[in-house]
């Protein structure tokens, strides 16, 4: 991830508002400009209003050449009038003087302060002033906590490799906006990620790659949440099951992967999906040198021996399974099933397993179950399946992301 990530910004005039009003706090004085500057002053507010912006800058230029003491009242109409004309022109960095004089000013009302404040923080940005980003927008959160605001705090802290600092900012403001009506940007949880990973922090990391999956489901989150949570797994039925999940999501592309995924499916004694990885690999051609395709050829050739076998025995072990008391058979028998596409029939021998108990490893049993359900299009009942997998942590966590596709 590059350690720069942009933001938008827009700075817009209507903001500062488009015409003049001269309603100022009594702090200001007198409200009505010193008389030899009065019509000068009134022709840069016509051409104000008629968006001149030459012309506004032009009849300032000629009041503060006229050598006359100025008021406070004279001194904001002449910041705002340039501040805001420069502004109109595009002229940014001209602009922040003016227009961060205006805010100081008495003249200006407590009301339009807050509108003023964005203004000069977007600049900033814009600018690249990212301590003054800092400093403003700190400022502004202090008695207006909007996320929006803490987005900018937080990109400028990260620029200036403050990460704890963006962090702490970032998660504040994916806190107020998962509140709201709506999701965060996605360069909200981009930023506040980008602070994580610097930071080493994994937790941070692996939350906020699910908040991604979830809003903004791309293969590249889900290949990264995918290998972060692989690397915490800690037995072969967990890691089987997370490649089952990326294997869902389209998120297996790499040769490797692929016979990863094959093996431990064969040394779970599921040849049948073993063989359906692998055949997978080969129909997408993600097999190129000569190296991958004998190894793929000969782990494939392994699997299609080990099916033959093992469907040769799959009456009898449907028999059997009937006849137990508990339930693990069935589990397994489901689960073999369901690796050779026989997903009815899947649901019904996981169901009649789950049913009369005693499986083993029940949670594997409620993903299966999910899965199958998945695979017939019945979301509804693949979702109850998903819920049913609580008692282990890392089998609860990819039942959470199964249930993403339901």
């Amino acid at each position: 991830m590059s350690n720069r990530i942009s933001v938008g910004v827009i700075v817009a005039l209507g903001m500062l508002g488009s015409t003049v009003a001269f309603a100022q706090t009594d702090a200001c004085g007198a409200k009505k400009f010193t008389k030899k500057i009065e019509k000068t002053m009134g022709a840069a507010e016509k051409a104000f209003n008629a968006k001149q912006w030459d012309q506004v800058l032009s009849s300032v230029a000629e009041a503060e050449a006229a050598g006359v003491e100025q008021t406070e009242f004279d001194k904001y109409w002449i910041h705002e009038f340039r501040g805001r004309a420069l502004l109109s022109q595009q002229k940014y960095a001209e602009s922040v003087k003016d227009l961060d004089a205006g805010l100081a000013s008495p003249c200006m009302e407590e009301g339009d302060k807050p509108a003023r404040q964005k203004i000069l923080l977007q600049l900033a940005y814009q600018l690249k002033d990212y301590p003054k980003v800092i400093e403003v927008g700190n400022r502004i959160l202090q008695t207006n906590p909007d996320p929006e605001i803490g987005v900018y705090v937080g990109n400028a802290y990260y620029i200036a490799d403050d990460y704890e600092s963006t962090r702490r900012v970032m998660k504040d403001v994916v806190a107020k906006q998962e509140a709201g009506p709506k999701p965060p940007d996605e360069i909200t949880y981009r930023i506040l990620q980008g602070a994580c990973v610097k930071l080493k922090d994994n937790a941070c990391v692996a939350e906020l790659l699910e908040k991604l999956v979830t809003h903004y489901p791309k293969q590249s989150y889900w290949q990264d949440l995918m290998g972060l949570l692989m690397a915490q797994t800690k037995n072969n039925n967990q890691l089987l099951n997370m490649w089952r999940l990326a294997y869902g999501v389209d998120a297996v592309v790499d040769p490797a992967e692929y016979m990863e995924m094959a093996q431990l499916a064969l040394g779970q004694g599921l040849p049948g999906e073993a063989q359906a990885v692998l055949d997978k690999g080969f129909e997408k051609g993600v097999f190129t040198t000569a190296r991958q395709k004998e190894q793929a050829t000969q782990l494939l050739n392994e699997s299609k021996r080990a099916v033959t076998l093992d469907k040769s025995t799959l009456a009898g072990q449907d028999t059997a399974a009937r006849a137990k008391t508990t339930g693990d058979n069935d589990a397994k028998l489901g689960a073999a099933y369901l690796s050779y596409g026989e997903n009815e029939k899947a649901v019904e021998a996981l169901q009649r397993g789950l049913g009369k108990g005693g499986v083993k490893n029940a949670d594997d049993a409620g993903i299966l179950l999910g899965i199958a359900y998945l695979r017939l299009g019945n979301k509804p009942e693949a979702a109850k399946a998903f819920n049913t997998v609580k008692v282990d942590p890392t089998m609860a966590r990819i039942a959470k992301l199964w249930l993403l596709n339901t």
